[in-house]
């Protein structure tokens, strides 16, 4: 850990009705793409609530862009975008709604905005509504991307989109942190796409971390990432 990571954790403890989750020490550096991954239930979505400022921790350490996210919320969100495939959205068309969200963000990037609604395409006139699955997604994704955020948290983020859908997610994602002082945690079910995409892994079970570290040094040669969940007993 160095005094310039996004996110330090120090004995974290979180508890969600008899579930537990403990991270004893964790760090996340500018500039990096982190893969979320275990079982249902091992505590992924747990962890990225608490960093997000939306669960308190019962216990530890949390520091998120040098800040507590629970006890400063404002400040940790003006620069950190939050996604999850049921986060509410406004019902307003799509260009209201963003006109009513930029509102919120100094650093809105209008331009940005305007690449991302034809990158997903999207009908700035729609409805939200009358979205499909996927086209909900793709807003979510603009909307925690819109501003652009120091740190991005993702969680299934690739929800009802095809495989067309998905390719230019991950294109989006990199662009991110193309520059260097950005970093993207992102949470999903499909190996695949967070295996190609992860500079690191935190792999979760039951509560706890299994192992963490260089996605290509964890994995290795010859083997895929759902060939190492189930060497380590945390496939779900």
């Amino acid at each position: 850990m160095t005094d310039s990571a996004l996110i330090a954790l120090n004995d974290l403890r979180a508890k969600r009705g008899s579930f537990t989750l403990t991270i004893p020490k964790w760090s996340v550096s500018p500039g990096e793409v982190i893969g979320l991954v275990g079982p249902n239930g091992a505590g992924k979505t747990t962890l990225l609530e608490i960093l997000s400022g939306l669960l308190s921790p019962a216990d530890g350490d949390v520091k998120v862009l040098d800040r507590d996210p629970w006890t400063s919320p404002v400040e940790v969100r003006s620069a950190l975008g939050f996604m999850s495939d049921d986060m509410p959205i406004f019902a307003l068309r799509i260009n209201k709604l963003l006109k009513t969200v930029s509102g919120y963000y100094e650093t809105w990037d209008r331009d940005l905005v305007e690449t991302l609604l034809e990158r997903f395409k999207l009908d700035p006139r729609l409805h939200v509504s009358r979205l499909s699955k996927g086209q909900a997604t793709r807003i979510r994704l603009v909307l925690a991307m819109g501003f652009r955020p120091r740190l991005l948290l993702l969680d299934e983020p690739a929800s009802g989109l095809d495989l067309a859908g998905r390719h230019t997610l991950l294109e989006s994602v990199l662009d991110v942190v193309r520059d260097p002082a950005r970093s993207v945690i992102i949470s999903s079910h499909l190996l695949q796409d967070v295996e190609r995409i992860s500079d690191r892994l935190l792999v979760l079970d039951r509560g706890g971390v299994v192992t963490e570290g260089s996605t290509d040094e964890l994995v290795g040669d010859g083997r895929t990432l759902e060939e190492a969940l189930i060497a380590w007993g945390a496939a779900g």
